[in-house]
């Protein structure tokens, strides 16, 4: 959020494999200041018996005209239901974006940096997640990006994919990530300060998770 020079408020839902027990929805707020740029997001997934959370603030600064960095605060909450109760913890994240030319974007990301826990019994935590991406800007309108995921458990995560803009106001999405391979397909529309998002990723064993976006741009 440290590039950002107006402020923005967005909303979202997702909906995983057509289960409402695993539909999660998200607010955000980014408020652009001279120095900066402040954000406040919070996300739901889940139902009654099983239920996450998390919510945070974020700030970002532009240090260059190519060069930023920013830091989240973040609470994460678990819930399990009357019986087992629900745990939560506090995490830092922070980013960092570099335009090595007209063409090329890199970013990089470390979540969770200081391990939150969740619980004592093996030593259970929230998981930790380091993230290096790329983009390519063929044009304005049209770029390819690339990014590496792992986290201290599970594989890495290889994701890729492009944007096109067919028209001023539409743009279609194609991508894919590795583990666990998916594919994904998806259309923007951009009217003035409005941006309407819908998508949809296909898991080849459990389905389909169709989600949509909506942000608003302030003057």
């Amino acid at each position: 959020i440290g590039m950002l020079d107006k402020a923005e408020v967005g909303l979202s839902y997702q909906n995983r494999f057509f289960l409402k027990e695993f539909a999660s929805q998200s607010v955000a707020f980014n408020y652009a200041i001279e120095q900066g740029s402040f954000g406040v997001y919070f996300q739901q997934m889940g139902f009654s018996l099983y239920r996450q959370m998390i919510g945070g603030v974020g700030y970002g600064m532009k240090l260059s005209d190519n060069f930023s960095t920013g830091v989240s605060l973040n609470y994460q909450r678990i819930s399990f239901g009357d019986i087992y109760g629900s745990v939560g913890s506090v995490s830092a994240s922070v980013g960092l974006f570099y335009q090595l030319n007209k063409s090329i974007d890199l970013g990089v990301n470390i979540s969770n940096i200081n391990r939150a826990k969740i619980d004592d019994y093996q030593d259970e935590r929230f998981p930790t997640v380091f993230n290096l991406g790329m983009k390519y800007k063929f044009s304005e309108g049209t770029f390819w990006s690339i990014e590496a995921e792992k986290d201290l458990l599970h594989p890495i995560n290889i994701k890729s994919g492009i944007e096109i803009e067919a028209h001023e106001f539409f743009v279609l999405r194609l991508g894919m990530n590795s583990y666990p391979f998916q594919t994904a397909l998806g259309v923007g529309l951009k009217k003035k300060n409005w941006r309407l998002d819908i998508a949809t990723s296909w898991h080849t064993s459990l389905g389909i998770n169709p989600s949509a976006g909506l942000v608003y741009q302030l003057e």
